[in-house]
């Protein structure tokens, strides 16, 4: 949560530096400037299901992945997905989801070979052969939401600095996992891909709907 406070904080910081210069906010380049790995994935979709020690089913949303390195050099692959509601919740993969639903996930797709973002987290070897099968997954979302992006973060090498027009303070981990007070004059945006959604329908029948792509773009973030 702290970090997420800190990621919010420093958005609002670069909001104002974009309104207080009349440069434009930085974009991804046309052609790769660093590392890229390729990255194909199946779209957003649910699970329903009754968790062990409960009574009522819940709902839970996934995308199934693969990661294949052909950059040229072994990298280190850690993944980032947030996904953003049009009704401002934000939720990062794995948070609130049992291990049960991973191991649903693994049988419906019936892939001994899928990995959750703490495994496939780490080095990926070059090439095909050592492509590596992922999901993210996410606890049901607000059921008023008619929109929604998945930002994924850790596909690119490629960065862009923003100086901030006043120092912010914000609160982050240190190595050791407790929060601590930096000030920042600049922040770091990292290529990321964004994956835009609509959701149409009632809540009642969200566990039955399939949400509609809208857009996938690289951004920097």
């Amino acid at each position: 949560m702290r970090y997420q406070v800190a990621i919010l904080a420093a958005c609002a910081a670069l909001a104002m530096a974009v309104g207080a210069h009349s440069d434009p906010p930085p974009k991804p380049s046309a052609v790769p400037v660093s590392w890229e790995l390729e990255f194909e994935y199946q779209d957003i979709c649910s699970i329903t299901l009754v968790l062990p020690g409960q009574k009522q089913p819940k709902t839970f949303w996934y995308v199934l992945y693969t990661i294949t390195n052909r950059t040229g050099a072994d990298q280190v692959f850690v993944p980032d997905f947030v996904l953003y509601t049009d009704t401002g919740q934000v939720l990062r993969s794995g948070q609130g989801v049992p291990t049960g639903v991973f191991e649903a996930v693994e049988k419906r797709h019936n892939n001994p070979l899928l990995m959750d973002l703490g495994r496939i987290t780490g080095r990926i070897l070059q090439g095909e052969d050592n492509a590596k099968d992922g999901v993210a997954m996410w606890p049901n979302f607000d059921p008023a939401a008619r929109k929604f992006d998945v930002f994924i973060g850790g596909l690119s090498g490629e960065r862009a600095k923003v100086k901030l027009p006043s120092p912010i303070e914000v609160t982050e981990e240190d190595e050791n996992g407790k929060p601590k007070k930096v000030t920042k004059t600049e922040i770091t945006l990292l290529k990321t891909l964004r994956l835009s959604y609509a959701i149409p329908g009632e809540a009642a029948a969200r566990p039955r709907t399939v949400p509609a792509p809208l857009k996938k773009e690289w951004v920097m973030r």
